[in-house]
């Protein structure tokens, strides 16, 4: 099995009508920065925006991964956001409101008459019932980079506290975690952390998503990028534990031997995947 690229740990949103904002974003260690034409934006200024955000991608092409959020599928604004941005300057567009394979197709469509790359990825913000129910069908279509979990919005859709244990929410994460893994996709992005000044709260929240198996998150602020970058990051330990794991099968299949005991833990080819796992994404 291939090893999958290193997971984008943070993606901070950047309203698309402050240059000021758009500039600094790719300077705050960020692995991702999301330019953003839709929540963030006043659909009155949506023009504004669009032109602030082209000439920052012709500005800051190469000083980081940028993505750009266009209005969803649903929207007559998504194909206009398109036509407007130098689509070769941006590494992604995430595509919010996905309900289904086929607005991924109609995004697609949009992009190739946009004159954009045709295998420019794409990254589906999962924030509807509808998004959770089709979900392998969305993480199957081409060109996918990795899934964003919605939480606020799928909570808005389904009538209940985004901040509650609720099995509906649980059964919406695991389904997006489960199905970037089928798909073979990156892991999935949790949704952000609104309370901006509760750095320990964010802490707790994103060692969660990680324990759960999300790769990283959604930023609304740069003073998050720090914590999330390094709860999304290997250990020491883990590193420790991966190099002696990766010396030790090798060692193992030296002397012809699969599956082996190592520290009184059976060793076998996942626990030899998620070793060499860990030292790819210390890597970076």
């Amino acid at each position: 099995m291939a090893e999958l690229a290193p997971r984008v740990r943070s993606a901070l949103f950047t309203p698309g009508t402050d240059a000021a904002r758009l500039r600094k974003a790719v300077t705050v260690g960020a692995d991702v920065c999301i330019f953003d034409l839709e929540d963030s934006v006043p659909l009155q200024r949506a023009g504004e925006a669009r032109e602030t955000v082209s000439q920052a991608l012709a500005e800051l092409h190469g000083r980081g991964q940028i993505w750009v959020r266009v209005h969803p599928s649903s929207s007559l604004q998504m194909p206009e956001d398109l036509l407007a941005l130098p689509l070769d300057r941006v590494d992604a567009v995430m595509l919010p409101k996905v309900g289904g394979a086929p607005d991924v197709v109609e995004c697609r469509t949009a992009i190739l008459a946009a004159k954009g790359p045709g295998d420019l990825p794409l990254v589906p913000i999962i924030e509807s019932a509808a998004g959770v129910l089709n979900v392998t069908d969305i993480a199957r279509s081409a060109e996918i980079l990795c899934l964003a979990f919605g939480r606020f919005d799928l909570s808005a859709d389904l009538g209940i506290d985004p901040d509650a244990s609720s099995p509906a929410l649980a059964a919406a994460r695991a389904g997006i975690i489960l199905a970037s893994a089928a798909e073979g996709l990156q892991p999935p992005l949790d949704a952000p952390w609104l309370r901006i000044q509760d750095l320990d709260g964010l802490r707790t929240f994103a060692q969660r998503a990680r324990d759960d198996g999300f790769g990283g998150m959604l930023l609304i602020h740069p003073s998050h990028v720090e914590t999330v970058n390094q709860v999304f990051s290997p250990t020491a330990d883990e590193v420790t534990w991966a190099r002696g794991i990766v010396a030790s099968a090798g060692e193992a299949a030296a002397a012809g031997r699969g599956a082996y005991a190592r520290d009184g833990q059976m060793v076998d080819e996942a626990v030899v995947r998620r070793a060499r796992r860990i030292l790819n994404e210390a890597q970076r």
